[in-house]
């Protein structure tokens, strides 16, 4: 099916009702998320007060925004929140999470009406809007003034190493604005934590004080996942290489308390030196590979390439399997980089058989992988030295079920989701990845989330 393509930000009500008709197959909710992310939103300055008062963003890894810091006049990377729920409205949605990415130029814009926010396209309300709510520990401090959530953000991500290794055009993947997104960070003097690597102490003391709130209020330590990430080392940080480096952040977290499942981003390895991380404590791996077309991978990571081959690769994230588990092994990628310019695919149909068919071949070894959609971020390679249009919402849509009946046609399990904050318990993750599965699978998807965001992580764990 062929719904009308776009390659500006000028979307209509009308326009988006079309790829509602043209993918009947697919949930509303997952094609109004996926042109969410592609042009990003805007928020009024009633609704930048409502949201400054949720769970800040964090700016964790990348930008995951269409502009600069520097061009965020009202301050809005310190007052926007991680993600926002989109919910009911005039297309009845079930709520599904979206990472906040910011464009001052979106047609899609969050306001305020009756102290409430709502979704806005051209004007015309289509949604309601939630925003997370605050965690406990976000109002903690260490004594030297760095707050605990810069540690850990939303009870979850650690970005242990803020930096990566991988430097400049030669070795830099092409997407990817981490080390510029490090600097304007630095730049804005708005965090209070900028040194490249966390102190693994920090990390200890503010994963005990989540794990400590989380047990108060439900009564007994429940399971808390976490993800531990940062950029490839390439020789040595701190004295240490990359296993060494990475495993004792692992280590130190796993067991740190109890009930803990540690996901760990790094570079494909050995399948030796994967069974040292299934040692250190390590649960879930996932080696980002970012594209899967050969001819793309070498052009887009070229450091990776050159350090580890897209043969390499593969063989590693099968061999992973092995260590891991069916359903542990979880690399992501970079969703609308294989059409990016001036030598990606330049057609939906070529990306999208390409794409699909790595996610088949992946799964059918027991891997699970993740979609993060690329924002084309300016201060990346990509997207400071060549024009990037949006991809077309074809693309990621197609993907999308693919995605879903390769994932149904290998009987892989329902992704882990056990993320101490409650709207995301169940699994509706803010980037692309997994959505689908829930809303088609899980018949209390709904009512899950919403014991999650009205009665906090207690009715999450307590309740079945």
């Amino acid at each position: 099916m062929e719904a009308v393509s776009e390659e500006t930000n000028s979307r209509t009500p009308s326009e988006l009702e079309n790829y509602f008709a043209s993918y009947r197959d697919l949930p509303r909710e997952i094609i109004l998320k996926h042109d969410l992310l592609r042009v990003g939103h805007w928020f009024t300055d009633a609704a930048l007060e409502l949201a400054s008062k949720a769970l800040v963003k964090s700016y964790r890894l990348f930008s995951y925004d269409l502009m600069p810091m520097k061009d965020m006049k009202r301050k809005e990377h310190r007052k926007t929140p991680e993600w926002f729920t989109i919910r009911r409205g005039m297309y009845g949605l079930r709520p599904v999470s979206i990472q906040t990415t910011l464009d001052s130029r979106s047609p899609y814009v969050i306001d305020v009406v009756d102290g409430q926010p709502r979704l806005f396209l051209h004007g015309q309300e289509i949604c309601e809007v939630h925003f997370p709510k605050p965690m406990k520990y976000y109002t903690r401090k260490f004594d030297d003034g760095t707050a605990y959530h810069e540690i850990i953000a939303f009870g979850y991500f650690v970005t242990a190493f803020r930096n990566c290794q991988y430097w400049g055009p030669d070795e830099e993947c092409r997407f990817c604005d981490i080390n510029y997104n490090a600097r304007q960070m630095k730049e804005s003097k708005d965090f209070t934590f900028n040194a490249p690597v966390k102190p693994v102490e920090y990390m200890v003391e503010v994963a005990r004080s989540i794990e400590q709130d989380a047990s108060e209020e439900v009564g007994f330590a429940p399971p808390i996942d976490f993800l531990i990430t940062g950029g490839t080392i390439l020789k040595t940080l701190h004295g240490k290489d990359e296993l060494a480096f990475y495993s004792e952040y692992v280590s130190a977290l796993k067991w740190g308390g109890r009930r803990r499942f540690v996901n760990l981003q790094t570079n494909a390895q050995d399948k030796e030196t994967m069974k040292r991380y299934r040692a250190a404590g390590v649960d879930c791996h996932h080696s980002n590979m970012e594209v899967w077309d050969k001819r793309l991978f070498e052009w887009i990571n070229p450091g990776k390439n050159r350090r580890v081959g897209w043969d390499g690769w593969v063989r590693s994230m099968i061999d992973e399997v092995d260590v891991f588990g069916e359903g542990n092994v979880r690399p992501n990628f970079v969703g609308g980089v294989e059409m990016a310019k001036p030598y990606g695919f330049e057609t939906v149909e070529e990306a999208v058989k390409s794409t699909s068919d790595g996610v088949d071949f992946m799964m059918s070894h027991g891997i699970i992988p993740r979609f993060n959609q690329w924002r084309r971020e300016p201060g990346s390679y990509l997207g400071a030295q060549y024009q990037q249009p949006a991809i077309p919402l074809e693309y990621y849509l197609q993907l999308m079920g693919n995605y879903y009946n390769s994932w149904k046609k290998y009987k892989l399990p329902m992704p882990r989701r056990e993320c101490v904050h409650p709207e995301r318990r169940i699994g509706s993750g803010h980037g692309t990845y997994d959505d689908i599965l829930l809303l088609n699978e899980l018949p209390d998807y709904e009512e899950a989330w919403e014991r999650g965001y009205n009665e906090g992580l207690k009715g999450c764990v307590t309740r079945q």
